[in-house]
Parts: C-alpha cells; structure tokens; sequence
C-alpha cells in the first residue's frame, strides 16, 4: 500500500484528537435530541428510543452516560458548518437530525440482521421486540425530517438519503439468498446503504452555512465516498475487529454468510481458500464458531483484507481531493480531512491482532 497521510501513524496521532470532538459533538447535540425524543407520546416505542440512546438501562432506569455512538454525523455537520464560515450553533438541528437518522437506520439494521448487540449493550430489539424497535426507528424519521431549525432544502436531502439507505438495505438483505453478486453490485449497495447518508450530512452541514450549489454537491459526493470507505473497515472489523472494543461480536458477517465487499472478493478469488470459503457459503447453513474461525482463515488466505485496506486508501484519497476544491484553506478543512481519514483511525483503533494492516 502507498504510504499517505491516512496511513496508520497518521492515525495513531489522530485518534486522541478525534475522539475528543466526537465526545463534545455528541454533548453539543444531546439536549436537542433529548427534547426531540422526549416529544413522542410516552409508551414503549419512546422508551426503546430512550434504550437505543442509552439514556435508560434495559429496566428502564435512567443512566449517567450519553451512549448513542460515536456521533460521526453530528461531528462532520458540525465540522462542515464550520468549514465554511457559519455561526457555532448554526448547525446543531442539522447535527441532531442525522443522529436521529442514524438511530432509524441502525434499530432497523439490527432488526434485519438479527444482531443482538450495539453499543456493546443488548440491541434495543432484544429488550422491546423486534416490532417496538421499527417503530422507535420510524418515529425518529419523522422527528429527523421536521426537527426545527433545519436549513431550507435539508429535509429533502436527508429524504432522499433516506431512500437511497432503505434501497441498499434491502439490496443487502437480497444478497443472503444469492450467489452471484458481484463486487461491483456490492460496492453499489454499499454507497447507497453507507455511503449517501453520510454524502448527506455533509451537503446539509454546508446548506446551513448557505454554500453555494456547487460546494454542496461536491461535499456531499467526497463524504459520500468517504462513507463507502468507513463502511469497508466497518466490514473488516466484522471479521477481525476485537469484540471488547467494538461491542460487537467478531465474525457474525461470516457466521450468517453475508456478503460485503471483503467477502465478496474473497469468495470470486481464483485460490483453493476461495473456492473453499464458496464451499461454506453454498450450504447456506450458519456457520458454528468453528466454522467461522476456518472461514476467517480462508478470508485471509485470500488476501481479502489487504485489498480491501488498499480500495479504503484509494476512497480516502478521492474524498481528499474533493475537500480540498470545496474548502481550499487548509486550516478550515483540517477537522473534516481527520474525518475523512477516520476509516484509517477507526480500523486501526478496533481491530484485534491478526487483522491486515495498513
């Protein structure tokens, strides 16, 4: 892999920086989206929203913590907003938005993928069922979409984010039942489920700081790519991420055979480990955990990982380039280049020993 500043010094210097303006984002947003959430009617679906936010245990007492992730959305509408010259404040609705956003498509996620943790707490379908926590999704759409404050054109924008997120999801759903997709097909699914919401936050960062057309358009493709980038090491975390630190079970992409762009890849590769990990995934059968380990083996047989980290290198790039036409000062731009790089930190940050490096 080309050396370049998204390399894994770069990010090791980053990170502590990083983690530090994710934490304020996510301080700066959270009375808005308490007082967005503490407006639905009180009831179940309110209460897994609350779960999901981590403002209540699975008892329904409240926490001390903020929980809710990593609020990568709220920084970069923020970050965005600031780039290019709004007022501090002028962006919070828009940064509350798409974490409420982002809460909708990851209740849903966890429904369809019948994952049983985020947060490294119980998946919010687990304590409320399945039915409770698509509701809570659906109501944190509409509260994102008629949040006040929102910059003209912003709900339009994040609608149709929000469609083209609905789109890939269900492509991804398809794809357990088939054999034949493509990395190609994958990579499309992966910008519309990963890549178009996040393209989104950052056009409606720039819209609240009234940028002109063009800038948001061009910073709504760079995040856009960038979010495809963050999507393949979320992905490679799957197979090689450490549990303890992601709070997500390692491996239960390969044990639920899911095809993502790492996978995908390892299984069209010419190699007996290929044509064995095939094997696998045409028995259509989970796998047990000594399976997965084995299909973890043929993945990196395969060399899977290693490409994948040179296409998350070549994405980041692009998303540079971009940033740079749409925020010339390198001063202004400095935050959202540490988000654009973030893919890098975040890998590096989570995965566990005998995952690719960079």
């Amino acid at each position: 892999m080309t050396t370049t500043h998204s390399g894994p010094a770069a990010a090791r210097h980053a990170a502590p920086a990083l983690a530090a303006r994710l934490a304020q984002a996510r301080r700066d947003i959270d009375p808005l989206l308490r007082e967005a959430v503490d407006s639905l009617p009180a009831g179940r679906v309110s209460d897994a929203a609350r779960y999901y936010f981590g403002w209540i245990d699975p008892a329904g007492r409240p926490t001390a913590t903020l929980g809710g992730g990593k609020s990568i959305r709220a920084a970069l509408a923020l970050d965005t907003a600031a780039a290019l010259g709004a007022e501090p404040d002028a962006a919070l609705p828009a940064a509350a938005a798409v974490e409420l956003l982002q809460a909708f498509t990851l209740l849903t996620d966890d429904v369809l993928d019948r994952d049983h943790t985020r947060h490294g707490q119980p998946a919010a379908w687990t304590v409320h069922t399945a039915p409770t926590a698509l509701l809570a999704g659906n109501a944190l759409l509409s509260l994102a979409l008629t949040l006040p404050g929102l910059p003209p054109g912003a709900a339009r924008l994040l609608a149709h984010a929000t469609q083209e997120t609905c789109e890939g999801a269900d492509a991804d759903t398809a794809f357990e039942t088939r054999t034949d997709t493509t990395f190609d097909q994958c990579l499309t699914m992966t910008r519309q489920k990963a890549g178009v919401f996040l393209g989104a936050t950052a056009g409606v960062g720039a819209q609240c700081a009234a940028a002109a057309p063009d800038v948001v358009d061009l910073l709504t493709e760079a995040f856009t790519i960038a979010g495809v980038a963050f999507q393949c090491a979320n992905d490679l975390l799957g197979i090689w991420g450490d549990a303890a630190r992601t709070g997500k079970p390692t491996g239960s992409d390969l044990a639920g055979l899911k095809r993502t762009l790492i996978t995908v890849d390892a299984l069209a590769h010419d190699s007996a480990a290929g044509k064995a990990l095939a094997g696998l995934y045409a028995a259509r059968a989970p796998l047990d955990s000594a399976q997965t380990a084995h299909a973890t083996e043929l993945v990196n047989a395969t060399d899977a990982g290693r490409r994948a980290l040179d296409f998350i290198d070549q994405q980041i790039q692009h998303t540079l380039a971009l940033l740079e036409q749409a925020v010339p000062d390198p001063a202004a731009r400095r935050n959202l280049e540490a988000l654009a790089t973030m893919p890098v930190t975040y890998y590096t940050a989570y995965a566990n020993e005998e995952g690719p490096r960079p």
